[in-house]
């Protein structure tokens, strides 16, 4: 648990935000191997993903 987390929740925010990088990560590997794919949502889903490894960037500090 982190220092000044005495209920928990931020820890759980911080492991709940991994797993999304983690899953959205898989997406874009998915999205950017399908050539069917239309670019506009491959290009969303790697938006997307470009967003939360910032934002798990952001939680770190």
């Amino acid at each position: 648990m982190r220092r000044g987390d005495r209920d928990g929740i931020v820890s759980e925010a911080a492991t709940l935000l991994a797993e999304i990088q983690s899953d959205v990560e898989r997406l874009n590997v998915r999205a950017q191997s399908v050539p069917q794919m239309p670019d506009a949502l491959r290009q969303g889903i790697a938006a997307l993903a470009d967003k939360i490894d910032a934002l798990c960037d952001l939680s770190r500090r």
